[in-house]
């Protein structure tokens, strides 16, 4: 339970919006940052006090594109079709509480296991165990043999589809998984060749905007991408081949790309010797390139990019979200724009207004870091003190 106030003294305040100039003490009451003062000036008096020496506060990062029920070990399906329910979500508790005590304070869910990443959002949400912010997605919506067929809701046609995602949504989903193509975890060689159709896409954007609930769209093709954007999704998971035209077609209607870089980059990286299964290995380093190509054009172009790892994924942690950033510095992004990516516009992609920037009614997701993230991404890892919705987690 957070404590009832908090106080955050002599702190250099960074954000999307830039340096605060100066010292600040920033007060914390009921879960909110309720004031923020010059330290010569502040006279908070809070029943907790962390003296931050000049140290940067940031907020808490976010992570659009995760899978709490998957390992990150090299062959993470294999790993969940072998484990029993009570493993997995005795380790998937554990690895929320390792993702927020490396600074990640909120997490969208994008395909959990039997409602597992459901019940723990709620557990989460009461207070009874430590970690981000769930908004999870249920069962991913898939064709029949479709991918992540074995995890999801197989749905053909727009009516099954729509029923789909009101089976997510009654069970609590706040967000929404489709497929748009296969993809690179499930066999069979189908990584990028087009799945739902633009009309099934369509009726799982209906029944979510509904409810105010964003959809995510798994995409790894040109023509999957397309028609993603086409149906109404609000953000394109991933995005291998998209071009000058998908581009132009997201800035016009607003859409948000996922791109999940990090993932790509660890499994070709560590390749089969880490024992992740050669067809992902293989269409991962097929696809890559296109990627890599469409995340450098859709910075340039500015496309609003939401930060997420695919944490889950082989070799990726939920709550390795610097390594992602430092990707998308690479690849042409600021320091401020990267931190924005896991911040602000990852906010606006998850309808969060209230969450993602160190300011005075905003919910106080905070981290206390050493350097200055804004010279460099890399001063984002392992933060010195991790505040979520208002209690100290680490520190």
């Amino acid at each position: 339970m957070a404590a009832a106030s908090l106080v955050l003294r002599s702190a250099r305040v960074a954000d999307a919006r830039g340096r605060r100039d100066g010292l600040t003490d920033i007060f914390i009451a009921d879960g909110r940052i309720a004031d923020i003062e010059d330290t010569a000036r502040a006279r908070f008096q809070a029943d907790e006090s962390i003296d931050v020496a000049g140290g940067f506060v940031v907020p808490g990062l976010m992570n659009a594109h995760a899978h709490l029920t998957l390992d990150a070990g090299p062959d993470p399906d294999r790993t969940l079709r072998e484990e029993s329910r009570t493993d997995t979500v005795i380790r998937s508790a554990r690895r929320l509480l390792e993702t927020v005590r490396a600074g990640v304070t909120t997490i969208r869910d994008l395909g959990g296991f039997g409602g597992i990443d459901l019940e723990l959002a709620r557990v989460v949400d009461r207070g009874e165990i430590t970690g981000p912010r769930v908004l999870a997605s249920g069962r991913v919506v898939t064709m029949t043999g479709g991918h992540g067929w074995w995890i999801g809701l197989e749905a053909d046609g727009p009516d099954a589809v729509r029923a789909a995602a009101r089976t997510n949504l009654k069970a609590g989903a706040r967000s929404i998984k489709i497929m748009a193509t296969g993809g690179m975890m499930t066999g069979g060689r189908q990584a990028g060749q087009p799945q739902l159709t633009i009309e099934e896409m369509a009726a799982a954007v209906d029944e979510a905007h509904k409810r105010g609930v964003p959809v995510g769209a798994h995409a790894e093709s040109r023509v999957g991408v397309r028609n993603a954007i086409l149906a109404g999704v609000d953000s394109v998971e991933h995005g291998h081949g998209g071009d000058a035209e998908v581009i132009e077609l997201m800035l016009e209607r607003g859409t948000f790309l996922v791109p999940t870089i990090l993932s790509d980059r660890r499994i070709i990286e560590a390749g089969f010797d880490a024992g992740i299964p050669d067809f992902v290995v293989e269409q991962c380093d097929a696809l890559h390139d296109s990627l890599v190509a469409f995340l450098e054009a859709a910075i340039r172009a500015g496309v609003k990019v939401a930060a997420g790892n695919d944490g889950g994924a082989p070799l990726v942690p939920m709550g390795d979200m610097v390594g992602e950033l430092e990707l998308y510095v690479r690849h042409g992004m600021t320091p401020v724009d990267a931190l924005a990516s896991a911040t602000t516009v990852t906010a606006g992609l998850l309808r969060l207004p209230d969450v993602g920037l160190v300011e005075p009614g905003y919910v106080a997701d905070l981290l206390v870091l050493g350097d200055d993230p804004l010279a460099s991404v890399g001063a984002l890892r392992g933060p010195q003190v991790v505040v979520a919705r208002g209690a100290v987690v680490s520190g």
